[in-house]
C-alpha cells in the first residue's frame, strides 16, 4: 500500500472480513427493521412498493 500510493479505506476490510453470506444476513434484517421504522411513522407498504418502482434505475446495486 504504501508503496504503491494506494489509499487505506476500513471499508476495504468488509470483502475481506465479512462472508457474503453473513453481509446478506445483516442487510436483510436492517432492512426489516428498517420497514417496521418506516410503517411505524405512517407510510404503508404500497407507498414503500411505489417507491421501489419509481427509483429501481436510479438506487446503485
Amino acid at each position: 500500500m504504501l508503496l504503491t500510493g494506494e489509499t487505506w479505506n476500513p471499508s476495504n476490510l468488509v470483502d475481506i472480513e465479512t462472508l457474503t453470506e453473513q453481509r446478506k444476513k445483516y442487510l436483510k434484517s436492517n432492512l426489516k427493521s428498517d420497514i417496521r421504522q418506516l410503517l411505524s411513522i405512517g407510510l404503508t407498504i404500497e407507498n414503500l412498493k411505489d417507491f421501489i418502482q419509481q427509483n429501481a434505475k436510479t438506487i446503485p446495486v
